[in-house]
């Protein structure tokens, strides 16, 4: 399985800082759709822009995460 993500680079930096803002109109999402930890210290959330129905992905990577058996 592989994850694509299609948050542009412009806008990665809001993963640590907040949320994100839509990459399609630019408004602020607040809150995720969903989020899954998919393993190895990676969470990707969904969000849907509540002005433009733009649903798109993030992906958030905890260092110093180990897999569990």
């Amino acid at each position: 399985m592989s994850l694509s993500i299609d948050t542009p680079l412009k806008f990665a930096h809001e993963r640590y800082l907040g949320p994100p803002s839509c990459p399609k109109c630019g408004m602020r999402v607040t809150a995720t759709e969903s989020s899954e930890y998919i393993g190895d210290g990676r969470i990707c959330h969904v969000w849907l822009c509540d002005d433009c129905d733009y649903d798109f992905r993030t992906l958030v990577e905890i260092s110093g995460a180990t897999a569990r058996a």
